[in-house]
């Protein structure tokens, strides 16, 4: 099954992790970076097709493609272990985010196109009783699968006991949790763990995170698991940056 992922950003880095598993790209003739992908494209190998800006809009829905799409393949799938490696050879600290029984495929693809938006290393979901990447969950990630792997552990307790043992920090989020995620310390190897939909973070869950964070509000209402994860993310993300 082809997919599709749009953005000058995007694109360059799908070209730079995964470019055998790019099939073609697509481009507004005129765009900007035109030479720099016609070149790139002619060095690995991919077809450069020339296409109108009303196309890519129904390919890329709700995404700011800037005139540049890559159609690829499923891509291949990552173990727990290659992703702690592969945060472990990361300059700085990682951030990986942890889904407990999500079962929307909508709530899903949202949590996955936050986790891309805020630069996160890698998504951690149960195999079991929870939302899979269906091609709904694509088609709402609007091609982040492609930037952040997400990985289907049997057992998300030893996944996070696992993670402990290589240096993470879990931090759970819980509504009547004492402490503001405005508090949270990132400059360190951290996992964000949220829990499902209606019943939050299971209690085995929550028994084995570090801390548990809550998030500030007016007090109107619980927030969307999606809405939260972002939220989440965005503070580590920018805390970061301004550190």
């Amino acid at each position: 099954m082809q997919h599709f992922l749009g953005g000058v950003h995007s694109v360059k880095k799908m070209l730079e992790c995964y470019p055998k598993h790019v099939k073609r790209l697509f481009m507004v003739r005129g765009n900007q970076h035109q030479q720099w992908f016609v070149a790139e494209s002619k060095r690995l190998g991919i077809v450069v097709e020339f296409c109108t800006k009303e196309q890519l809009d129904l390919w890329v829905l709700g995404v700011n493609h800037q005139g540049i799409a890559a159609a690829y393949e499923q891509l291949p799938s990552l173990g727990l272990e290659d992703l702690v490696d592969r945060c472990q050879k990361r300059e700085g600290p990682p951030v990986l985010l942890i889904l407990d029984r999500i079962q929307d495929p909508q709530n899903l693809g949202a949590c996955i196109r936050s986790a891309a938006c805020f630069g996160v290393d890698g998504i951690i979901i149960p195999k079991d009783n929870a939302a899979g990447l269906t091609p709904t969950v694509l088609k709402i990630a609007v091609g982040a699968c492609a930037l952040v792997p997400v990985v289907r552990v049997t057992n998300l307790v030893r996944a996070m006991q696992y993670l402990k043992k290589n240096g993470f920090w879990l931090y759970g989020t819980a509504e009547k949790a004492k402490d503001s995620i405005v508090n949270c310390d990132v400059d360190l190897p951290i996992a964000w763990v949220m829990g499902n939909e209606t019943k939050g973070l299971s209690s085995l869950v929550m028994k084995h995170c570090d801390v548990l964070y809550s998030i500030d509000t007016a007090g109107f209402s619980t927030l969307n698991i999606a809405t939260s994860t972002g939220i989440c993310l965005y503070q580590t993300f920018s805390k970061r940056l301004n550190d």
